[in-house]
């Protein structure tokens, strides 16, 4: 098998940094204890920025009103977090 690109490579960490963290009750999402510890984990220097709490995270990802994130709530988080870090390097340039 080929090596990963570097995007591929990225969706993989992505993927597996949900699985990583999700599993307390249910192994496909996320409780609000363990998106906390995601992004305390795996966002520290974008969480260290002053965004959003995880309280208003969890009413904003939460779509379903479940209380729990699962994968496509989650990749709404990444997507926005990809788009924000694209409109800053915008700036910068």
């Amino acid at each position: 098998m080929a090596q990963p690109t570097s995007l591929e490579a990225s969706l993989g960490a992505i993927i597996m940094a949900f699985h990583k963290h999700a599993g307390s009750g249910d192994a496909k999402t996320l409780n609000k204890k363990e998106l906390t510890n995601l992004i305390k984990a795996e966002l520290p220097n974008i969480a260290g920025k002053g965004g959003p709490e995880v309280d208003d995270l969890m009413t904003m990802l939460d779509q379903d009103a479940d209380g729990s994130v699962d994968f496509k709530e989650y990749i709404s988080l990444i997507g926005s977090l990809a788009y924000a870090c694209n409109c800053a390097l915008l700036r910068s340039m």
